[in-house]
């Protein structure tokens, strides 16, 4: 049966916290002061990740030093200014992370950040998944978390149906186009007066500007394409 008009959906939102220093982002945090903070989360075949971090109050030189401890974890620094690092990190099938463990357990992380060496991460759990099943599943992964908070939050439109839609779009991008866009809404390519011009991303992708705009065109034409095409 479809989702009637009007009708909400129900998940349950946890919070939780972990200062544990065998982690990475609780131990970057905690080496360099820096802050960080999720960007966003990209599914990839074979149980592997790419989530990307906005990384403030250090060097991308001591963001790598750190990661290069944790073997099973890629790094890769997607632009850097004199206030912020973007942050690519590759996840492997056998490795772990915060965010993509919540995902495989059926929850979706809305906000992860750390300061500190204190992680926070906060995820919603549709109602085909039981919450406690999923929390309990994170716990046994992670056993020095903490739950801060749970309380259930109500939608207009199922999550999952967000959730699926978002991924059937970057189901549409290359790599490289998603990493052109990112790296232009990230960077106020998109802003008026424009923050950064194509040409200096197009040095932060090691690319030239035409191979550039023609990832970013293509993605953004794959985008409109979901909105217009019926």
């Amino acid at each position: 049966m479809g989702h009637e008009p009007g009708s909400e959906s129900t998940v349950v939102e946890v919070e939780f916290e972990i200062s544990h220093p065998q982690y990475l982002l609780v131990e970057l945090t905690e080496t360099t002061g820096c802050t960080a903070e999720l960007v966003q989360i990209l599914p990839r075949s074979h149980g592997a990740y790419t989530v990307f971090h906005r990384v403030t109050g250090t060097t991308p030189e001591s963001v790598l030093e750190v990661v290069e401890e944790y073997d099973e974890i890629d790094v890769r620094v997607v632009s850097s200014s004199d206030d912020e690092v973007i942050v690519e990190f590759q996840i492997g099938e056998d490795g772990e992370f915060f965010t993509t463990s919540l995902t495989d357990a059926g929850a979706i992380p809305t906000e992860l950040s750390s300061r500190d060496g204190t992680v926070r991460i906060v995820a919603e759990i549709p109602s085909i998944h039981s919450a406690s099943d999923v929390i309990a599943q994170f716990q046994e992964a992670y056993p020095p978390v903490e739950i801060v908070a749970r309380r259930q939050k109500e939608y207009s439109v199922p999550l999952f149906h967000q959730q699926e839609l978002y991924e059937s779009v970057i189901d549409l991008l290359t790599p490289r186009q998603h990493e052109a866009l990112l790296l232009a809404y990230m960077n106020g390519f998109y802003e008026w007066p424009r923050e950064t011009t194509g040409e200096q991303l197009a040095d932060e992708m090691d690319v030239t500007p035409p191979t550039f705009y023609e990832h970013l065109r293509s993605a953004e034409r794959k985008l409109l394409s979901v909105i217009f095409t019926k």
